[in-house]
């Protein structure tokens, strides 16, 4: 009788969610209940270790132990909101307005780029100039500090915020802080004593092919062969190339979600011959990306001559799309808007049809 009475209460029990890491051939995938979603509908998330997708499953069982679901409001988030709020008191500015004010002042300024973003075009541009006892200090600079400083946009970050993101694990002395803070520094001033040329540089598809011919396995050049063939933007943690998922590249196009974009609009991307011809016969679902990525894609540019031209690929893509096809295909591949003059004020460079053509491996249009 008991047993059926607690079979009974059993039964009424809202089923708990099984949320762990599964081993796949593309890696380790974590399972989103529907009910942690913000959408509602179950997703994968893929990792290339089993540590990180330990973390990651652990912080999404904590959440739901705590009762919060994809659309509610964590704890910290609103104290965070509350606190604002006071320090905006007589100001009339409002919680929205100040949020957006800050945006736009650090989208002027460049401080929304990441550490991380900021720390790889630093390396590429020292590589060849930096002394070997610096550049070992550089190469270690990743360890010293926590996964979450190399997300802060630069504009967040100051000499308190460095030091107390080099304790944070362990407690270091005086002397050791100071110089490590030193190099990090180092990297935060970078974009201040190192302007970016304005110049856009494109290459012809033999170079292309030449930078091809510098991969050293078949998921490595498909990848670059994304960026080059379909003008996918680049950066190895944070661009569209580390969000885009097997699952998302059809027969013909490649469908680039809001998720996955940089503007938070989705888009469509012609898979051309030429691309085709490169990612025949690969995985069905899992990251895009292979483990390593970033230490391999700037071991490839340096061997191609191009470590400082981290959008080259996109930008030549860009322009033979242009010459190949029109104006409004070239803007919706590359995700601009109608009104944009990017195109033709960046990437209208000498090349002409026949050879935009030849890039893609496409067939000029039948005239009539």
């Amino acid at each position: 009788m008991r047993k059926l009475e607690r079979a009974i209460r059993c039964s009424k029990m809202p089923r708990v969610a099984e949320i762990k890491p599964f081993k796949t051939p593309q890696g380790w995938r974590v399972n989103i209940p529907k009910s942690m979603a913000a959408d509602g509908k179950r997703h994968k998330k893929y990792f290339r270790t089993e540590s990180d997708a330990n973390r990651y499953a652990g912080k999404l069982r904590s959440q739901y132990a705590s009762g919060i679901r994809g659309s509610a409001l964590p704890l910290a988030i609103a104290l965070q909101a509350t606190e604002a709020i006071s320090i905006l008191e007589g100001t009339g500015v409002g919680l929205v307005e100040a949020a957006k004010i800050v945006a736009k002042q650090m989208a002027t300024s460049g401080a929304q780029e990441t550490f991380l973003q900021r720390y790889d075009r630093a390396v590429l541009d020292g590589e060849g100039r930096w002394s070997k006892r610096y550049r070992q200090d550089m190469d270690r600079l990743l360890r010293w500090l926590p996964k979450k400083f190399l997300s802060l946009p630069c504009g967040t970050i100051d000499r308190a915020v460095v030091e107390a993101a080099l304790v944070q694990d362990r407690p270091l002395a005086r002397s050791t802080i100071d110089a490590r803070a030193t190099r990090v520094l180092a990297v935060l001033h970078y974009r201040e004593r190192h302007r970016k040329s304005s110049e856009i540089k494109i290459l012809t598809l033999a170079e292309v092919e030449a930078v091809l011919g510098h991969c050293q396995s078949v998921e490595e050049r498909r990848v670059v062969a994304f960026l080059a063939f379909a003008g996918i933007r680049p950066d190895a943690e944070s661009g569209e190339i580390a969000r885009l998922d097997w699952e998302a590249v059809g027969e013909k196009e490649i469908y680039i979600a809001p998720a996955t974009s940089k503007t938070g609009s989705d888009r469509h991307i012609e898979i051309t011959p030429r691309l085709r011809a490169e990612i025949d016969g690969h995985p069905t679902e899992g990251p895009v990306l292979p483990a390593g990525w970033r230490r391999a894609w700037q071991r490839i540019r340096k061997a191609a001559g191009i470590a400082g031209e981290q959008d080259i690929l996109r930008h030549s893509f860009a322009s033979h799309y242009l010459a190949a096809t029109d104006e409004a295909k070239a803007k919706a591949a590359m995700g601009h808007t109608a009104g944009s003059s990017t195109l033709f004020r960046h990437y209208r460079r000498a090349v002409t049809q026949a050879d935009g053509l030849a890039y893609f491996g496409l067939k000029p249009l039948s005239k009539g």
